[in-house]
């Protein structure tokens, strides 16, 4: 519901803030002589705190700020309600003029005529350098230049639990995990076979929970014409297979108010579970971990893969340093102190090495043809939304799993589309 009333706040919010705002926004003002910029970032900081991002982002603008004679103002937005966080900001005159979207955010604010169509501020030379530009083309144009290109989400095993229930390698197949999980149960009782993070409020988990499976079943979230398609005999299978890994106990309950499986596993609680890729470097000096890319389905072996990008927003003064902005942060000697202090990621620039863990170095190269992004479309944080409720409430026992991708499919058609 708290989606849903957000979404058609957005609607009014947008056009107020584009209509009071638009060509009077304070964010880039002349102050002695300097112009400012506002730059949104999320909070990407280690957990042990070594390295904070309003330091290292403020640190990395100083370079930028005296050769362009300008001010930034380096803004971290928290990922506890992000979205509301980057309306409210974003509508009003002290927004950001450049800042930081995942797919999922990306409609509302486009449709609204909220960001700039970036394409024109870039040469072919330097189209061609970044290896994920095209990932950036969203609705019709260039409206997100890609800076976080990585973290797939991969199954995480605890290899010394594996052995105790007599397997040795990590599954690679939705049956394999099965077997797998029956084996943990039997043989090591007293820890969950698999967990997912069922109690998270957000829909995000979604990404670990229930794509990977609904892509290698073959399903498709929309079709080419933005028609939502997840409730097809694809989708039944994921979501079924889903609900049966909990029904047959290989799921604890416990998962239903479980919000964060990389502590679980950390913990030894688990066996195994699939997580983002950056996540499972956490869990080194606590257990013995090995992973597997992908699962392979009755259709393929897909799963997530993170595509966020830098966005410039129409209410920005001055576009064409905000477009110097955005070329600044993603160059190599930005992104390459980026990756190695603060987010280890795979390079997005063919000028910048590779320095992230050594066991993720041929992701990228070899599984590219299996990474998944989410698709842009109308209304799609509500209907993610809803999907993901309607499964929790499956998991809880008080939906059938025959009910939840049609209920959410009915809303999406008599609400959102």
């Amino acid at each position: 519901m708290k989606k849903r009333i957000l979404a058609a706040f957005m609607a009014a919010a947008m056009v107020v803030g584009m209509v009071s705002g638009c060509g009077s926004s304070k964010s880039s003002s002349k102050s002695s002589g300097k112009t400012s910029l506002n730059l949104w970032m999320p909070a990407f900081a280690d957990a042990d705190g070594k390295v904070t991002d309003k330091d290292f982002w403020t640190e990395k603008m100083k370079k930028f700020e005296k050769d362009n004679n300008c001010n930034v103002k380096v803004t971290i937005v928290p990922w506890d309600n992000y979205e509301e966080k980057y309306l409210t900001g974003t509508t009003s005159d002290n927004g950001p003029d450049v800042g930081y979207m995942y797919k999922e955010m990306f409609y509302d604010y486009i449709d609204m005529g909220a960001l700039v169509n970036i394409d024109k501020y870039f040469t072919k030379k330097e189209k061609s350098n970044y290896i994920y530009y095209k990932q950036g083309y969203n609705d019709g144009g260039q409206y997100g230049l890609p800076v976080v290109v990585g973290n797939p989400r991969i199954l995480v095993a605890n290899m010394d639990i594996l052995k105790q229930a007599g397997i040795d390698k990590v599954p690679s197949t939705w049956d394999e995990l099965t077997a797998t999980c029956k084996a943990v149960k039997e043989k090591v009782p007293n820890v969950a076979p698999f967990i997912q993070d069922w109690g998270n409020p957000h829909y995000g988990s979604l990404n670990e929970i229930f794509w990977p499976y609904f892509w290698s079943a073959g399903g498709q979230i929309v079709d080419k014409k933005g028609n939502l398609t997840i409730n097809s005999s694809a989708g039944q299978k994921a979501v079924d297979y889903i609900y049966n890994l909990k029904q047959n106990g290989y799921l604890p309950d416990s998962c239903t108010s479980n919000d964060d499986t990389k502590e679980t596993m950390k913990n030894g609680e688990a066996a195994m579970a699939i997580i983002a890729s950056s996540n499972a470097l956490d869990l080194d000096g606590n257990i013995n971990w090995d992973f597997q890319p992908v699962l392979k389905g009755p259709a393929g072996a897909k799963t997530f893969v993170a595509a966020d990008s830098l966005v410039m927003f129409d209410k920005c003064e001055n576009k064409d340093l905000a477009a110097k902005l955005m070329k600044y942060i993603t160059s190599a000697d930005v992104m390459s102190d980026f990756h190695k202090k603060v987010s280890e990621q795979p390079p997005i620039t063919k000028d910048e090495t590779y320095t992230g863990d050594k066991r993720f170095e041929n992701l990228f190269s070899d599984y590219a043809d299996n990474f998944e992004t989410l698709p842009v479309f109308k209304g799609s944080t509500s209907m993610y939304d809803s999907l993901f409720k309607n499964m929790q409430s499956m998991m809880l026992g008080d939906m059938k799993s025959s009910e939840v991708l049609k209920q959410t499919t009915d809303y999406y058609d008599s609400n959102l589309k």
